[in-house]
């Protein structure tokens, strides 16, 4: 008797062990999906939260998303073409490259028409190169000024009307200065190219680009240079030699009354100011159109077999319900039409509305789609724009140095 009890538990305990290495073996085989992408401080928990939900709701597949560092540490990643992910989040102006290097593929094929129709086409432009469709739009945005009301009501200047050109806005920094004590004017961001050119044509209200030509040296950029360096050593309005991490920071502490910055904050900034927050377009002349930069998914040469898994994913993180997320939690401006038209967001605008002007905007907006390899480009401005802000040289001399490299270059 004891022989044949001692046989059933022995029985009961080995199919239990080969039940549970059956288990581990079942999840083991769980197809992965490698997701690479630079979205970080308080929109990366609004991404995360979304692949866990899409996570949840699988039995066949799971995808693991990686933050890759800034976009430039993602883009360099990317290039190095060493444990390529199925999938990554790109800005629009690394999507010429990428695909020069055959690291990204055409998806066109995945594409459904209730998507295409759905999404604008200039947006869809930004990611097409010689008919083919390389990405998914995904986050666009603009710079703003984004606008500490307290700073403005104590320095006499809150009922003012929202600023039409850089002159009203000198004297409303004046106005900040001479009337508040411990306070700064403003902040404007110039640690790259994409903010060179934001800020340079809503200054001048003249394009940069002339016939897919660069001009960085032009009398209007030198003008717009040399007045955002008084701004620092000449005016006294904006704190010298300073990250933009550092500028968000001081905006936040509440010594900061004006901050271009872009609309992706929105929602981090509105929260954690102890301030009402009012943004305001930058000023544009009608020769040129707000600068919009934005992203979309990729798929590289990795995904493979998985493209079909991949694309699935992809069609999540895009649709309706997280576009509606996406904008409300981040400020980053929908672009779905379905979504712009909702009766949701109609009514979340009656009470928030700071998000409407970044969707206006993006509404004229032109995007920044770069025709030259961004990456050596941008590493060009970066260095000459330090050299500008935080050394106090010469914009002249600098930009002018500047365009005679860049005319060097085979920027193709």
């Amino acid at each position: 008797m004891a022989v044949f009890i001692f046989s059933l538990i022995f029985l009961s305990l080995a199919t239990f062990f080969h039940l549970s290495a059956g288990s581990r073996e079942q999840r083991s085989t769980k197809a992965e999906i490698q997701f690479w992408h630079s979205v970080g401080t308080y929109n990366k928990e609004i991404l995360n939260s979304m692949i866990d939900t899409y996570n949840k709701s699988q039995k066949g597949i799971i995808v693991r998303g990686a933050f890759q560092g800034n976009e430039e540490d993602l883009y360099l990643k990317l290039n190095s073409k060493e444990n390529l992910p199925d999938l990554a989040l790109i800005p629009v102006h690394y999507v010429r490259t990428l695909q020069k290097n055959n690291i990204i593929v055409d998806i066109s094929a995945s594409i459904s028409n209730r998507q295409m129709e759905d999404i604008p086409q200039k947006y869809w432009e930004s990611v097409r190169l010689d008919g083919d469709v390389y990405g998914v739009p995904f986050s666009f945005n603009t710079n703003l000024l984004f606008i500490n009301q307290h700073i403005l009501r104590i320095s006499g200047t809150w009922r003012e009307p929202e600023p039409a050109t850089w002159d009203e806005i000198f004297t409303l920094a004046q106005k900040i200065r001479d009337n508040t004590s411990g306070r700064w004017s403003i902040f404007i961001p110039m640690e790259t190219l994409t903010h060179f050119i934001s800020f340079v044509q809503s200054f001048s209200g003249k394009p940069l680009f002339q016939q897919q030509r660069l001009v960085v040296n032009s009398e209007d950029a030198i003008r717009a240079m040399s007045t955002l360096q008084e701004f620092v050593y000449t005016h006294d309005f904006m704190p010298p030699k300073i990250t933009m991490s550092e500028g968000e920071q001081i905006f936040l502490s509440g010594k900061l009354g004006i901050m271009m910055a872009p609309s992706s904050i929105l929602v981090r900034i509105q929260t954690n100011l102890p301030y009402n927050l009012t943004v305001w377009n930058l000023p544009t002349a009608n020769e040129v159109n707000p600068t919009i930069t934005g992203t979309c998914l990729v798929l590289t040469q990795s995904a493979g077999k998985k493209q079909r898994e991949t694309f699935k994913f992809v069609e999540y993180l895009s649709d309706f319900e997280n576009a509606i997320k996406w904008h409300t939690h981040t400020g980053s401006p929908a672009i779905l039409s379905s979504v712009k038209s909702s009766l949701d967001l109609l009514i979340f605008y009656e009470e928030n509305p700071n998000y409407m002007t970044p969707i206006i905007e993006t509404e004229k907006g032109t995007i920044f789609t770069s025709p030259f390899d961004y990456f050596t480009v941008n590493t060009i401005m970066k260095s000459a724009l330090e050299r500008i802000m935080l050394g106090g040289e010469d914009p002249r001399t600098i930009l002018n140095s500047v365009q005679t490299e860049l005319d060097s270059l085979k920027l193709d």
